[in-house]
């Protein structure tokens, strides 16, 4: 038989007081909103101390936040040299968190509520590891993406909404719509590191792959592929073009257009969490807030 307890005058079973102490773990706290605001803002520093605050609080422990708001901003941070060397055991737990978070009931709701930044963590330390590339840091490149793919299964993700491309059958946009085709039939190939053929790509991979098919020999690293480009505006780029991301100025995504002029912009691109995909840009926070340019072969 069901057991039940009275608290002020109503009998509940014990599942509805489980139901009610998880959606209380999962409230709203003055505390945990404010991290996930200035996380947002990109203050990863004020993140990390408020933090370690917050896990120094006995009033806070029976929640995950403080913990995964510690980890995101340590591997944010990680992409500092000085702060690399001096927090070696918080970047290795920090890892080890994020790897095994979805694997307890209180880690999967933060999963399912916080996947996107999971994800945005992923891509922008895989954009931090094309740059060590490109800078010859190859030893980092080897160690850190070991430590990425281990660590963010893509099971993680809730699938993003579908996001196709329509040709117009333009005479004067018939070479690009012929490039989107073949490049949709690369669709779900698996992202690799360094990868160039379709047993895998990584980001530059998968555009001079699309654009070597079509005679266009485009530059190895993303950031050659925008400094070699004729630079257009948002205005002018459309299907065919290739739009590159990154942060502080430095290129370390490209991804290629696939709207047509004028309308909202879209891409297929090889992503680090998902292989190759279509993907809005102008509807993702995420891609319109790294936004560098657009630039035209």
């Amino acid at each position: 038989m069901e057991r039940f307890i009275r608290i002020r005058g109503f009998k509940l079973g014990f599942g509805a007081i489980l139901i009610i102490l998880s959606q209380n773990a999962f409230a709203q706290v003055p505390a945990f909103d404010r991290m996930e605001q200035l996380y947002d803002q990109g203050h990863y520093g004020m993140v990390y101390r408020r933090s370690v605050r917050c896990l120094n609080n006995p009033e806070y422990d029976y929640s995950l936040l403080p913990k995964y708001y510690k980890s995101l901003a340590v591997l944010q941070r990680l992409q500092k040299d000085n702060f690399r060397a001096s927090h070696e055991r918080e970047i290795k737990e920090s890892f080890e968190f994020i790897e095994k978070l979805a694997s307890t009931f209180k880690g999967k709701e933060i999963v399912r509520t916080h996947g996107n930044e999971i994800e945005a963590l992923q891509l922008d330390l895989n954009a931090w590891l094309e740059n060590e590339r490109s800078l010859g840091n190859q030893k980092t490149v080897e160690f850190f993406s070991v430590l990425i793919k281990k660590s963010f299964p893509k099971a993680a993700y809730k699938g993003d909404q579908e996001v196709s491309w329509n040709a117009s059958n333009s005479m004067e946009l018939k070479k690009q719509e012929s490039m989107i085709a073949f490049a949709e039939k690369l669709k779900g190939t698996t992202y690799v590191w360094g990868g160039m053929t379709q047993e895998g790509f990584d980001c530059s991979g998968f555009t001079s792959y699309v654009f070597k098919e079509f005679g266009i020999t485009l530059p190895r690293v993303s950031a050659d592929q925008y400094a070699q480009s004729i630079k257009i505006s948002s205005e002018d780029a459309h299907i065919g073009d290739l739009v590159f991301f990154g942060r502080e100025g430095k290129v370390t995504h490209v991804g290629i257009l696939v709207n047509q002029p004028g309308e909202p912009k879209k891409m297929i691109h090889a992503s680090s969490s998902k292989g190759v995909v279509f993907q809005e840009i102008d509807g993702s926070n995420y891609f319109s807030s790294r936004l560098i340019g657009f630039g035209r072969y």
